[in-house]
């Protein structure tokens, strides 16, 4: 029942098809041969695993850079499945809508940054100066909450939560209820061997400052400042806050159906009723692979950010902090390959030999994942309507999403080596 970062983090056999777009190019031969290689490498993973993770549903969408073969940048998606099972058996379509998952907190960390710029806060604020109410949590500053170094327990991970959640799927919550399962009420373990700790409660609590700062609601300014029609991606929806009910109500028909296996009991349960007040700013908004891949672009290359802070915030977005001590470093390595910025995470894959940015995001009923190459701009992003395995080593249903982002990857370099990164 975890919102979190991956550490890398019954078969339908009809009613099965499959839909792919492109845009920003006018089509080729190698575009189309292009997207015959993705669509055979999401129906294999299809094949491969969708018995194993319980998911009816994939799609993929791949940035392609411009390049000396193609001379202007290119976006191609590809889906494989139906809304669900039986009697779910319409064939998903691009534009149908995944949960997100945790990708949501690049979200939460960005809006910290444009109010920075706006010298309406700053990063190294004592959690104390916005949130009095809190007062064993005073101490911490909100660089600490968005790098998952505050200490802060996670809520859902306590069991009491997660028996009421898994009890009563349509339950809404406030931040302030799900905050209480955090026990503010109980001082910090401060000395730890290792400082790096996920939990989701640190993004409750960024969205609470965020409200506190603008006095405004966290929904609105999401929607004011980032997800609207200006920026790209009237595709997503937050589906939290004082209208979080009624936007899901709205946009019910264009969902896919996410599903949780539970191991215990033996059962596959439907998540369509799972309300994402339960995640809030942490991860509670939908969007198709498409809006996601054009939220990347818009993320790293800080295009939402004022132009005269943009070098120094993006330098503090991709600052990372090691998911194995905690401690700040100059960036992963081989032998430290797992870091954490804010709100994004970064990797060193050791068979390419080379860093990527990437996140995967999970809710109780969906998978959804990005790599982003820094080099070369390449960028995968991969969607299951499956919890699957995601963050239980020690479950049987397994989660081969990543596999499916550096296959994806694969795919563009051999068919472009001119965009191959030399190994780092």
């Amino acid at each position: 029942m975890k919102l979190k970062l991956s550490p890398f983090c019954f078969a339908l056999t009809s009613c099965v098809a499959f839909f792919s777009s492109a845009a920003f190019s006018a089509p080729s031969n190698t575009s189309n041969n292009l997207n015959q290689q993705f669509q055979k490498e999401i129906k294999d993973y299809y094949e491969k695993y969708h018995e194993k993770e319980k998911f009816t549903a994939i799609a993929a969408s791949v940035l392609i850079p411009q390049n000396r073969t193609n001379n202007k940048q290119e976006v191609q998606t590809v889906v494989h499945g139906t809304m669900g099972y039986p009697p779910l058996s319409q064939p998903i379509t691009p534009n149908n809508l995944f949960d997100i998952g945790s990708i949501t907190k690049s979200f939460t960390s960005l809006l910290l940054l444009q109010l920075q710029t706006e010298n309406k806060l700053t990063l190294d604020d004592r959690l104390g100066k916005w949130l009095p109410q809190y007062p064993n949590w005073k101490e911490v500053t909100l660089r600490q909450l968005l790098n998952m170094t505050s200490g802060i327990p996670n809520y859902s991970e306590d069991k009491e939560f997660s028996k009421k959640m898994e009890a009563h799927l349509d339950t809404v919550w406030t931040d302030k209820e799900l905050l209480t399962y955090a026990h503010p009420e109980k001082p910090l373990v401060t000395k730890k061997e290792n400082q790096f700790e996920y939990s989701n409660s640190n993004y409750i609590l960024a969205a609470m400052v965020i409200e506190k700062v603008t006095q405004d609601t966290f929904a609105n300014q999401l929607k004011l400042r980032i997800i609207n029609k200006e920026n790209g991606l009237n595709g997503m929806f937050y589906l939290a806050g004082s209208d979080g009910q009624a936007v899901a109500k709205a946009i019910k028909d264009l969902r896919v159906h996410g599903y949780y296996y539970d191991e215990e009991k033996n059962k596959l349960i439907d998540t369509i009723t799972n309300d994402l007040s339960w995640a809030g700013a942490a991860g509670a908004i939908v969007g198709n692979t498409e809006d996601v891949l054009h939220w990347v672009q818009l993320l790293y290359h800080g295009t939402l950010i004022n132009p005269i802070y943009r070098e120094s915030s993006l330098a503090e977005l991709e600052s990372v902090v090691s998911m194995r001590t905690g401690q700040t470093i100059p960036g992963v390595t081989e032998n430290d390959p797992l870091g954490f910025g804010l709100g994004v995470g970064s990797y060193y894959d050791k068979g390419l030999k080379q860093r990527f940015w990437f996140y995967e995001g999970s809710t109780l009923g969906f998978r959804f994942t990005y790599t982003w190459q820094s080099c070369n701009n390449v960028t995968t992003v991969v969607a299951l309507n499956s919890k699957g395995g995601e963050g239980n080593p020690d479950s049987k249903l397994g989660d081969a999403i990543k596999e499916a982002n550096v296959n994806l990857y694969k795919i563009i370099l051999k068919n472009y080596p001119e965009l191959n990164c030399i190994g780092d």
